[in-house]
């Protein structure tokens, strides 16, 4: 599959100081991909280079498997994107707004501007004049602007910023309709992981201009949460549960206090070992209470693991 894009020992100077190291990274049609790091990380330096917007010093970048180096014009064409705000007409509504945008692009029939009033569920107000939308409908129109010209890339630069729980599910939502049914790339930095663990297939961490990890966002928690889970389990008898628990290892058994104990378990086996606790348990004449799974690590704890070491963050 050719890569909606691929970027290659992408280096980045502003005078003398280096902001970007050897960035190389791809990303595919129907994924959603996330672009993470600290605030001066490098994350937007990256995005206005791959949108066109910076100047592209060394490396390659390919759009779509066009060079940007090799054909501009023919590489940005495949590109929709969003950096910081949609640049919109307040005065407009938004359908003249659509078709405004659609006479600079070319190309783009009033049956395709329908087909994105609907992709981004602006229906009912795409009469309305934008002086009227709320935040999250303005960054709904962005797109519907963005994806008018069906490019294989979209690229957004922080698109949740000051919407309310409820713009960012419509958005999130959106996009990854774009993915997944549209087959669109879409490329998102954000700084809030829960939501980009919620929206992403894959993500990338950069850090002080050096990318540190590619991943799925499941193989990113698993590989951090290790290869056991831990368990609480409520018991009436500490001391004899874990006797009776003689088949777990002592370093995977723990009391946590006077009415619960704690195990680690296989995550290839946890069920049958569960069966075999909560039997041996219960045949020894101990009451058993509550068994809980100690809760697994999200994004944001990996995010900040990687992170944490990363020295202090170019600007």
């Amino acid at each position: 599959m050719t890569p909606a894009l691929k970027i290659e020992h992408l280096n980045k100077n502003f005078g003398k100081r280096q902001i970007l190291h050897d960035i190389c990274f791809e990303t595919y049609p129907g994924e959603v991909f996330g672009f993470l790091g600290p605030n001066g990380a490098g994350k937007t330096t990256t995005i206005k280079i791959a949108v066109g917007l910076l100047r592209l010093e060394s490396g390659d970048i390919q759009i779509g498997g066009t060079s940007v180096n090799k054909n501009f014009e023919k590489a940005m064409a495949q590109i929709g994107g969003i950096v910081e705000n949609p640049e919109l007409y307040k005065h407009l509504t938004g359908l003249q707004n659509l078709r405004q945008y659609a006479r600079m692009r070319g190309g783009v029939d009033e049956k395709r501007i329908q087909e994105v009033v609907e992709i981004v569920g602006l229906k009912n107000r795409i009469n309305d004049k934008v002086s009227k939308y709320s935040l999250g409908m303005r960054q709904r129109l962005g797109v519907a602007q963005a994806i008018l010209h069906k490019p294989k890339l979209l690229i957004l630069d922080e698109p949740t910023n000051g919407l309310d729980p409820a713009g960012i599910k419509e958005l999130r939502d959106i996009l990854k309709n774009l993915a997944h049914k549209e087959n669109i790339c879409v490329i998102v930095s954000s700084h809030l992981m829960s939501e980009m663990e919620l929206m992403c297939d894959r993500v990338g961490i950069i850090v002080n201009g050096k990318l540190i990890s590619v991943h799925s966002v499941e193989e990113m928690i698993s590989s951090s949460n290790g290869k056991k889970q831990q368990y609480i389990i409520n018991v009436s008898d500490c001391d004899k549960a874990l006797e009776a628990l003689d088949f777990i290892e002592p370093a995977d058994k723990l009391i946590c206090d006077d009415e619960h104990i704690g195990v680690f378990l296989s995550r290839d086996h946890i069920k049958d070992e569960l069966y075999d606790i909560t039997a041996r348990i219960v045949t020894r004449g101990i009451k058993l209470g509550t068994v809980s799974p100690v809760e697994n690590k999200k994004l944001e704890d990996v995010f900040i693991e990687l992170t944490k070491s990363g020295g202090n963050q170019i600007g």
